[in-house]
């Protein structure tokens, strides 16, 4: 998975937004209820929308129906890779 770091943060321009696609959409229902289960941090998830966001680890989070992957407050690509497993491995039921 190819990840890019977009732009600076409004909150900390020092962090970044990490964009990546996982290749596959993801089940909204599936995701939400998997999200609610594990008690994501600020957990907002609307299957109308397409858009799950929360929080995880200190990094705001955006998944979307399309496989779209955003993660903020990061300050590498190395960081976002690390990041980006664990939300794969939280989510793999949704893929």
């Amino acid at each position: 998975m190819e990840i890019r770091l977009s732009r600076p943060c409004v909150e900390d321009p020092t962090r970044y937004i990490a964009e990546c696609h996982l290749g596959k959409r993801l089940d909204m229902k599936k995701l939400c209820d998997i999200l609610r289960e594990i008690g994501a941090n600020e957990l907002k998830c609307s299957l109308n929308l397409g858009v799950a966001r929360f929080e995880l680890e200190g990094k705001n989070v955006m998944l979307y129906q399309s496989g779209r992957v955003d993660i903020r407050k990061i300050r590498s690509t190395d960081e976002a890779r690390i990041f980006l497993e664990k939300i794969v491995s939280m989510v793999k039921d949704a893929l």
